[in-house]
């Protein structure tokens, strides 16, 4: 998995939450970092746009860790 990919994720959450949390890991859930539904869903979009891809609604939903993300959105680059 892209080192870089990831990194662009984290920074995306942290500055979601204006914050710099410590422990951010790929199993961590979403919910954990105190990023509810729309949260998640700000931030797949903003990453969208950064990373010129879309991720179809319908999956949206199954995105409930870091990991998670990071795995869709890593596909979706390998695709583009």
């Amino acid at each position: 998995m892209s080192e870089n990919l990831q990194a662009i994720v984290i920074k995306e959450i942290k500055d979601h939450l204006q914050s710099n949390p410590s422990g951010i890991t790929l199993d961590i859930k979403l919910e954990a970092l105190g990023i509810d539904s729309l949260g998640a869903i700000t931030i797949l979009y903003n990453l969208e746009d950064k990373l010129g891809i879309e991720i179809p609604n319908e999956e949206l939903e199954s995105l409930t860790t870091v990991g998670d993300m990071l795995t869709k959105l890593q596909r979706l680059v390998e695709k583009k």
